[in-house]
């Protein structure tokens, strides 16, 4: 077990500094809990505006799980989407927490937008896209002071 040094420190990383991380990344952990249990899903994002876009497949879990069409419709499903790096090397790393309300984006100029801007890793027809409304974004730096 790793003994945490006097001269580390763990910082509280504002919403901007938060922002900044997250559109700087590419991949991260979408979870949830789903039928009582915790499920976690391996996405890549883009950020635009107040939100965070995904595409994934018209018959993905997703997908499926959804409680309503858009965010007037019903309460989406609830979830947080992690990014994060570290470097065990160096004993530093940083995590970008975003939690809110997923839903399918029915907005023709954001899908479209999605659709031009960001292409899904997962092969296939990834033409659903989703947007998680953030309505909390929170992260915290460790590393030598």
């Amino acid at each position: 077990m790793a003994v945490f040094e006097p001269d580390e420190q763990i910082e509280t990383l504002d919403p901007a500094a938060c922002s900044r991380l997250l559109a700087a990344t590419q991949v991260g952990r979408l979870a949830l809990v789903a039928e009582g249990k915790p499920k976690i899903i391996v996405l890549n994002h883009l950020v635009y505006r107040e939100g965070v876009f995904f595409r994934t497949a018209p018959d993905a879990w997703l997908v499926r799980h959804l409680t309503d069409e858009g965010p007037g419709g019903g309460p989406g499903l609830e979830v947080v989407y992690e990014v994060d790096s570290a470097s065990a090397a160096g004993r530093s790393g940083w995590s970008v927490i975003a939690t809110g309300r997923l839903h399918r984006e029915d907005d023709a100029e954001l899908v479209a937008l999605a659709h031009r801007k960001l292409e899904a890793w997962a092969h296939g027809d990834r033409d659903v896209v989703l947007r998680l409304h953030v309505d909390e974004l929170t992260g915290r730096r460790v590393g030598p002071a």
